[in-house]
């Protein structure tokens, strides 16, 4: 027995040390294999730096070619899309990589999600070797560039004023009297004193034909003894620019225009030298940029001129000019009468020929509606209709032709190329904007923070040492508005502050298409795919829908999707494996079932299924999108977020909440079968009381089945509120939030705990306030000290009453508020907001002479909204006295019944340049006092039909201000 048990025991020894040797030489084999990864990986990431400086030295170079876009040759733009795409793919490859060192991963349940070592190591060493063949190629081909210059050769060499003069010849000026003759007294005005007066508007506007006219005019041929017009050349040439005006003030007369320039050298001191005492006017013509200004300045100041005129193109150029607001001048496009008749002249060369072909009058229509009131553009077209024969089906060809943009037909490119520079002068930051325009189809109202929240996603707005993303995305937006590329909508709704939705003027977004296409951005517009390997932005309308099959196509570079209209489960495909931005606003159909795979796109920085009235769900896969930086899922039936939406940490604004989107004309916020039921369910039905004091008097159907549903919803289940979300425990992780709007604070002590810890937020919107909750929710808000929006809900009786009367110490930086609900007097602490720059309020039922007592002495109050029922007074006589809102600049009254009076006493308001009423009841019976007062009042605007009497009365009392504002309504 002992001997077997030896035995035994020797073998277990013998095969333990089996095992052992064996176990050893498995972890020397995994460690030399984690050895050579570890080395791969070093040797990855080495070439991940290099690939990073190529890009920055990449970008470097687009924006240097883009910003002389003008003289580019066809090889070197072919060069710049090179690169273009180059960067694009450094940008993929670092995603991938990124993705494959995460640890823990994302995507350990789907491994197909994540690229091997091999395929990423393969990616870098391919673009490495593009790096170089495309370096060597932009040697040669810079250097060709330079010696293009050198030897003087290129384009766009002639003054834009030449471009004009092939639309409008020798023809006289047509639909512009009126601006001739405001701008003829505008110059003729304080004769002896200098003045610049800034003509600004887009290119091919008429800016040069109107500017000549006024130029040549008999009234300033008296005025003036000696005049200069000069056209500022491209490339920019200051030395031309200093010998025209030379020439021109000692030699030539007042209205020469075009005179040869003197090619003998002259010094710069000889124009510095101040001219006789002589009343002499200047024209300059073209000037793009305030350095251009700068530069020509000194010059112009020596001519002693008592008149300078400046066209251009740029708002900020104009303002740089014309330091006062009155010598500022936006020529706009031609109304359709002027259209009419300048088509007409062009066409016909005589008006009287129109008459005669009554048949084509409603395909002339559609032209001059695709034209815009552009005159340049009319023009072409007319010259070009000249020389066809005039009969409908003609000019229906042309229509189609023009519809389908400007690349379709040889005639219309030369307009197209007569246009391109609106886009070849911007800014290489402007130009990915206005490349980004083309995703939304022509004429769509584009909500203003639809738009710069993807930007930001796209990575063309980034943040800088003093200014945040959405900042520098705010300031581009403006930008696109001072240029005319873009212009608020005249259909939907904006605030007054702000504009909230926008529409791309028809001419650019005609070639911001066009520049896509050519520039090889990717977009893919319906069902038309192009044969380009990568497409960076796709782009599905529902009337191609049926034809639409993602799976066919190469989608391994797509950065965005964005959905228009009715969606099908064809629409979305896992090849979109590098999507940033998912785009579903306001397209009916989709249902939480086609969300379940969401979380498969991992690099996916922005999600929007705003306006789907059929999801109710987010599904839990939305953990996944650790990428996230906006999340929209308002105008949906959502009221609670997921757990997993604590793990998204670079997520930075979620909005929520069932808010009413209004309506457009490419897509509907409900679902047909949806409005139908509403349709049925309201006609002839009297809205409850409850449900009358939250909607407003002229609300849409939508507006009263949500506040309907709100309140059977809350009946039904206490505590939820379809204005808001609730939010899962630990939403306190989420500490780089900085928009939340509109949370659900009735869950309990637990969930405010939490938002105390989001310490970056700046803008949040709550609801479910209570008596219960109040305080603690007061003691959260005042804890997030960086809070500069806040905005507070509670539906019905007793809404907010009681809610805000607690001890609390604001955050010192609110510059916004917004109160919605029954709450009888204005809370005590509003008084301590020193820095409160606009306030709204809804349904509060104050008492009048108490709430304006406060309001009046608010310090910083610019904007004030008083909206439905804000006040609880039956009738309403406003009375602003002397020395109250030092610094109210808008005001804004919607949906108040009953009011009787407006009166303003000298002395108040002095900064009040808008006052804005719309939707009042019986607004017609308001007698109006005092509105000659207001030192800076510019406008009045109000909403709806009017008896003459009214408006005749209203217009007398604005007659009597000094400051002539305007009187608009819609």
């Amino acid at each position: 027995m002992a001997a077997t048990a030896t035995a035994t025991a020797t073998v277990t020894v013998a095969l333990a040390k089996l095992v052992l040797d064996q176990m050893e030489r498995m972890e020397q084999k995994q460690n030399q294999k984690q050895q050579k990864q570890k080395q791969a990986i070093v040797t990855m990431q080495q070439d991940v730096i290099a690939v990073k400086d190529e890009l920055e030295a990449t970008q470097a170079f687009l924006k240097d070619m883009k910003g002389s876009s003008q003289g580019q040759s066809h090889m070197l733009k072919s060069y710049v899309r090179l690169v273009r795409d180059l960067a694009y793919d450094g940008e993929d490859c670092l995603q991938e990589f990124l993705l494959f060192l995460e640890q823990p991963p994302r995507a350990k349940a789907s491994p197909k999600l994540v690229l091997t070592q091999e395929v990423i190591s393969a990616m870098l060493k391919n673009l490495r070797i593009k790096v170089d063949s495309t370096r060597a190629k932009l040697r040669y081909c810079t250097d060709a560039a330079a010696l293009n210059v050198q030897t003087g050769s290129g384009i766009g060499t002639l003054p834009l004023s030449r471009i004009n003069s092939v639309a409008y010849g020798k023809a006289p000026l047509i639909g512009r009297e009126m601006e001739r003759s405001h701008l003829i007294k505008l110059i003729s005005q304080q004769r002896d004193q200098c003045r610049v007066i800034s003509i600004w508007g887009m290119l091919g506007i008429g800016k040069t034909a109107l500017t000549k006219s006024v130029y040549e005019s008999r009234e300033l041929g008296l005025m003036f003894e000696k005049g200069a017009w000069v056209s500022v050349m491209r490339p920019f040439n200051l030395e031309d620019v200093r010998k025209s005006l030379y020439w021109q003030l000692k030699v030539g007369k007042f209205g020469s225009l075009g005179q040869p320039l003197e090619s003998s050298s002259l010094k710069s001191e000889e124009l510095m030298k101040p001219l006789d005492d002589i009343r002499c006017m200047i024209v300059l013509d073209g000037v793009l940029s305030i350095e251009e200004w700068k530069l020509i300045k000194p010059y112009l100041l020596a001519t002693n001129a008592r008149r300078i005129i400046v066209t251009t193109r740029e708002l900020s150029v104009a303002e740089h000019c014309s330091t006062a607001y009155k010598n500022i001048y936006k020529l706009q496009a031609l109304d359709d009468a002027a259209a009419l008749e300048l088509f007409n002249s062009k066409v016909f060369m005589e008006t009287s020929v129109w008459d005669l072909h009554p048949d084509i009058s409603a395909e002339a229509e559609l032209i001059l509606k695709e034209c815009d009131g552009h005159p340049l553009t009319i023009a072409s077209i007319g010259e070009l209709l000249s020389s066809k024969p005039i009969t409908a089906i003609e000019w229906n060809k042309l229509n189609d032709h023009l519809k389908a943009g400007f690349e379709s037909t040889p005639s219309l490119q030369l307009i197209r190329k007569a246009l391109s520079p609106t886009y070849d002068d911007l800014p290489y930051h402007l130009q990915l904007c206005v490349l980004y325009l083309s995703i939304f189809p022509k004429g769509y109202n584009i909500r203003r923070r639809r738009l710069i929240t993807r930007w930001i996603a796209e990575g063309y707005s980034c943040k800088t040492h003093n200014k945040s993303a959405e900042e520098i995305g705010e300031g581009y937006f403006q930008e696109l508005i001072n240029r005319g590329i873009i212009r608020p909508s005249k259909t939907m709704p904006s605030n007054v502050e702000r504009i909230d939705y926008f529409q791309v003027n028809n001419l650019h977004h005609k070639i911001s298409v066009s520049k896509a296409m050519e520039e090889n951005h990717g977009f893919v517009l319906g069902s038309i795919y192009n044969n380009q390997d990568t497409r960076r932005h796709i782009v599905i309308m529902s009337s191609e829908s049926d034809r639409i099959n993602l799976e066919e196509n190469d989608l391994s570079h797509v950065r965005s999707l964005t959905v228009f209209g009715v969606w099908r489960s064809n629409f979305i495909s896992s090849k979109l494996r590098l999507l940033r931005v998912l785009d579903f606003e306001g397209t009916s159909g989709l249902q939480d079932d086609d969300l379940k795979y969401i979380g498969d796109f991992l690099h996916l920085r922005y999600l929007s299924v705003r306006g789907c009235v059929d999801i109710c769900n987010l599904p839990d896969s939305v953990g996944n999108l650790s990428d996230l930086q906006m999340l929209d899922i308002s105008g949906t039936h959502i009221i609670k977020l997921p757990n997993t939406i604590t793990k998204l940490k670079k997520l930075q604004y979620i909005r929520a909440g069932n808010i009413p989107l209004p309506p457009n004309d490419h897509t509907t916020s409900l679902s047909k079968s949806i409005s139908e039921e509403a349709q049925e369910a309201v006609v002839d039905t009297k809205m409850p009381e409850v449900i009358a004091q939250t909607v407003q008097f002229s609300t849409a159907v939508w507006d009263f089945t949500v506040a309907y549903c709100n309140s059977l919803v809350s009946s039904a289940t206490p505590g939820l509120d379809m204005h808001g979300v609730v939010v899962p425990d630990g939403i306190g992780k989420l500490d780089a939030l900085h928009t939340f709007s509109v949370v659900n604070v009735s869950a309990g002590r637990a969930m405010l705990t939490e938002f105390e810890k989001l310490t970056q937020l700046q803008k949040l919107g709550v609801t479910g306030i209570n008596m219960e909750n109040s305080q603690h929710v007061l003691s959260t808000i005042g804890k997030l000290t960086l809070l500069i929006s806040l905005s507070i809900r509670s539906e019905g009786k007793p809404g907010l009453h009681g809610c805000l009367d607690h001890t609390f110490s604001p955050p010192k930086h609110l510059q916004s508020l917004k109160l919605y609900g029954y709450l009888l007097t204005l809370p005590t602490w509003i008084k301590q907001l020193k820095n409160l720059a606009k306030l709204r309020l809804q349904s509060t039922r104050l008492e009048y002479d108490i709430a304006m007592k406060v309001l009046e002495k608010l310090p910083h109050l610019a904007i004030l909204r008083l909206w439905m029922k804000s006040f609880q007074d039956e009738e309403l006589s406003f009375h602003f006295q002397q020395q109250t809102f030092p610094s109210l600049t808008v005001l804004e009254l919607a949906d108040q019944d009953g009011i009787k009076s407006i009166k303003i006493d000298e002395g108040a308001m002095p900064n009040l340049e808008l006052l804005q009423i719309k939707d009042c009841k019986d607004l017609g019976n308001c007698i109006f006092t005092g509105m000659s007062f207001p030192p800076n009042l510019k406008e009045v605007v109000l909403n709806g039909i009017y008896e003459d009497n009214f408006m005749e009365h209203l217009s007398t009392e604005l007659v009597l201000n000094p400051n002539k504002p305007n009187l608009r309504w819609t």
